[in-house]
């Protein structure tokens, strides 16, 4: 459960005007990656995002990372709940299966998540102390 704790305190370090925007965007200076989160759904306790890395490479290379987010207010997490084109993540997958997905795909996921937000807040910090 800590991941999730922590992916909700990042996510609002960085989008800290979620109830009023519908749109963060990241783009480092001379790099060939953006990275964006866009509202989907509001509710009353709950936020619905999508997270898209966007990479200045051919499609055929790499596709975008994009995964679904969910953020919940009254238990102060996010998790990732869709990611890879899959709509719902499962919390434990058998192995072998169809789709080859790790036993803890939904874990790695939140892990992945955790170390993006971690990535540009760490550089949004280090750009305001190289500035002031």
């Amino acid at each position: 459960m800590w991941i999730y704790e922590k992916n909700f305190v990042l996510l609002h370090s960085l989008f800290y005007d979620i109830d009023v925007s519908d749109r963060f965007e990241f783009i480092p200076e001379q790099s060939d990656i953006g990275f964006t989160i866009h509202v989907l759904e509001r509710c009353r306790y709950t936020r619905m995002l999508e997270l898209r890395q966007k990479l200045c490479l051919p499609e055929s290379c790499m596709q975008d990372l994009v995964m679904k987010i969910r953020i919940y207010y009254d238990a102060r997490l996010v998790e990732v709940t869709g990611y890879k084109g899959i709509g719902r993540l499962q919390a434990d997958y058998s192995y072998p299966n169809p789709k080859m997905m790790l036993k803890d795909e939904k874990r790695q996921a939140n892990i992945l998540l955790h170390e993006w937000l971690s990535l540009v807040l760490d550089y949004r910090l280090k750009q305001k102390r190289e500035y002031a």
